[in-house]
């Protein structure tokens, strides 16, 4: 399943005009098979071991060239002011803690039938939406609650 998302990530990115270097590869492999919703120096951090040669410089280049293709995007955590990065091959929302920063990945509705309304209830062009939940993980309702 993870190759088949790489492959047609990589002709995504491709169409989109970006240059396909092994670096480029890298990070997008990395995301695809990510459930962490990385920061950019998490990144850098778990394929510089790897690779010495990657640079942070090149891992923001990147991050760039994929969502403006579409196929990462940016996840705010408003109480860290970190960003985050998630391969979006698969449209999904996000469920957010408050407390820990915690992000879970939601799959339990169809998100393109949302779009779909949403453009013909309003009559936009829907050309991207991101939809976060925000709320308190299990182990921080446990934290705040037993006090």
């Amino acid at each position: 399943m993870a190759e088949d998302n790489f492959e047609t990530a990589l002709t995504c990115l491709k169409k989109s005009g970006a240059k396909i270097t092994q670096q480029r590869k890298t990070i997008l492999k990395y995301l695809i098979n990510s459930h962490t919703h990385p920061t950019a120096r998490q990144i850098y951090n778990d394929l510089n071991q790897k690779d010495r040669s990657l640079s942070l410089a090149t891992v923001y280049n990147t991050l760039e060239a994929l969502i403006k293709a579409k196929l990462v995007i940016n996840i705010d955590d408003k109480k860290s002011n970190e960003h985050h990065f998630d391969y979006f091959g698969t449209p999904h929302y996000h469920i957010i803690c408050d407390r820990c920063g915690l992000i879970v990945d939601g799959h339990n509705f169809e998100f393109q039938d949302l779009l779909r309304q949403a453009a013909a209830e309003s009559n936009f062009l829907v050309r991207e939406a991101q939809i976060e939940v925000h709320g308190l993980c299990p182990n921080c309702q446990q934290a705040v609650y037993q006090k």
